[in-house]
């Protein structure tokens, strides 16, 4: 028997999230590629009234208000992962990017984070020196290996003067 289309796509999307954590645009690429899949037709009628996008934004939107998709919890978790592999802000930045999250979410949360601590690179970037062993580095040689890691100038230029 054949299930309602947005029945369905929910209960995919429920059984994606309860495996892994996902932002609205990972939830909306997962449902697009099983609508493409041909398998989906044969299980579900889709309403002919509603475009197959209207019918996933729905139940993206219906997740959200459901709070099944929380992005705020799910940048902060990120964010700490990313922060304890020693990544540089803006690596961060472009990594929460890749993964998903919207442009001002992003900007929201770190400048959130850059308030509660105003060092918070130079802290990562001092961290970042102890455990890659580099402090024996001569000083050009620091500031390359760094730049690569995209650490900013200012960060730069207050580790190498302490």
């Amino acid at each position: 028997m054949k299930k309602k289309a947005d029945e369905y796509l929910y209960n995919e999307a429920l059984k994606y999230l309860g495996k892994y954590p996902a932002t609205k645009k990972k939830i909306c690429e997962i449902l697009e590629k099983r609508l493409k899949n041909k398998k989906t037709y044969q299980k579900v009628i889709f309403p002919e009234n509603i475009s197959k996008q209207e019918l996933i934004d729905s139940i993206v939107q219906k997740l959200d208000d459901l709070k099944i998709i929380d992005e705020r919890q799910f940048i902060e978790t990120v964010f700490h992962y990313y922060e304890q592999s020693l990544f540089s802000l803006k690596k961060i930045k472009n990594k929460l990017y890749q993964k998903g999250f919207e442009q001002n979410l992003i900007k929201e949360y770190i400048s959130k984070k850059v308030s509660e601590n105003p060092d918070l690179e130079l802290d990562i970037l001092k961290r970042y020196i102890l455990r890659k062993k580099l402090s024996k580095l001569e000083t050009s040689e620091l500031k390359k290996k760094l730049y690569q890691q995209n650490f900013s100038e200012n960060s730069i230029y207050k580790v190498i003067i302490d």
